[in-house]
């Protein structure tokens, strides 16, 4: 696997940083070989990438194989052109009602990236004030036709454009995790204006690049985060000017600082020709199984060993601690003492909504859960010092 995984990251590096590919890849490249790196790249979303470089250095025999690659590619191009539209749709709108905004995430790194489609995501990611939260949805209804879901989550509302577009308008960047979220709280405090954009504003280099390695720890130990966000990493450390003592003293104040290092020594080794260490092959296979979204088996596993093993996981589960279910019913937090009553409804919710087989298939994950399994998840958390 790490063969593997060397050759994509090898594909990926000459296409991002725009570089002559290493000539020995090609000798690498048997048809099982293309075929495992297309399995490989389109479960992190990266066979556009891959299948582009291979493309461009003659690589990619003509047949079935070349064609599932090249669609990989013409879908990330209609799917950039779709959300581009949305996107300046939704900041000339905001704008125009005198809504203060930011854009976050892919909307912003994918100006590093040498063409945009190259850098993919599910849907746009906007923070307005949350005082600004109601005002900013109803315009967007009103102006572009947007849907809105009614359930306000813990940080973001789902909306959605006539042509299907899925918006997620943040009015906070917590994480449900103290130490990121005493920081992520006062995103306001590191913004700047946009020249010619009154009510458009942007992170500060540093700030980006620590909210984009505190949403990877977020990501990280519930399950996994896929390769992109170190592909994004590497690109807004190499192109975008920023102060490194000043990311360290934002990961340093969050708890987060051997994260970052680690973080680092694996992008070391995928784009600067480093070793891997045992801290970055644990790492390498907790990400290759945990795909871009990461599974249900990292999460238990992570969680397992956090709750002190199977009993205190299931007990987690079943009476949800009150810093978590308020999550799910935000009216808990001016009514703590009703937390019992909340775990009752819970689990009603569950045997009426059609979610007690969700439930059941989730113990049933937890119960095949190997020690070895469980404890080597922990003891990665734990040498990242995420646990």
């Amino acid at each position: 696997m790490k063969t593997l995984t060397g050759v994509m990251m090898k594909l990926i590096k000459s296409e991002i940083c725009e570089e002559t590919l290493d000539p020995t890849v090609g000798a690498l490249l048997s048809q099982e070989m293309l075929m495992a790196l297309y399995r490989l790249s389109k479960s992190h979303d990266l066979a556009h990438i891959v299948g582009s470089a291979l493309d461009r250095a003659g690589l990619l025999p003509e047949g079935e194989l070349a064609e599932k690659y090249r669609k990989q590619s013409f879908t990330a191009v209609y799917r950039h052109e779709r959300m581009k539209y949305e996107y300046e749709r939704i900041c000339d709108t905001l704008s125009e009602a005198e809504i203060e905004f930011l854009p976050l995430k892919g909307s912003l790194i994918r100006a590093y990236y040498p063409e945009p489609w190259q850098r993919t995501s599910c849907d746009i990611d906007v923070l307005v004030h949350e005082e600004d939260l109601n005002r900013a949805m109803a315009v967007l209804v009103e102006k572009l036709g947007f849907d809105a879901e009614e359930k306000i989550e813990y940080h973001d509302v789902s909306l959605h454009s006539p042509s299907g577009i899925h918006l997620e308008l943040h009015f906070n960047l917590k994480e449900n995790m103290d130490n990121i979220d005493a920081l992520l709280v006062r995103v306001w405090d590191y913004t700047i204006p946009v020249e010619g954009r009154r009510f458009e504003r942007r992170q500060t280099n540093e700030y980006l690049i620590f909210q984009t390695l505190a949403h990877l720890s977020y990501h990280f130990v519930h399950g996994g985060c896929g390769l992109r966000p170190f592909m994004d990493l590497h690109l807004l450390k190499t192109k975008m000017g920023y102060d490194e003592e000043t990311v360290r003293g934002y990961c340093r104040e969050c708890g987060i600082e051997t994260f970052y290092d680690r973080v680092c020594d694996l992008i070391k080794v995928w784009f600067e020709g480093a070793e891997y260490t045992a801290t970055t092959e644990n790492m390498l296979f907790y990400l290759l199984e945990g795909g871009v979204y990461g599974t249900q088996s990292n999460r238990i596993a992570a969680q397992q060993d956090r709750r002190g093993g199977k009993l205190g996981y299931v007990l987690h589960r079943i009476f949800m601690p009150y810093r978590d279910l308020k999550i799910m019913y935000p009216s808990l937090e001016r009514h703590r003492w009703l937390l019992p009553v909340y775990w009752v409804r819970r689990w009603f919710r569950l045997l009426v909504r059609g979610r007690l087989k969700h439930s059941v298939k989730e113990f049933k994950t937890l119960q095949g859960l190997s020690k070895d399994k469980s404890g080597a998840v922990g003891a990665l958390l734990r040498d990242l010092e995420l646990q």
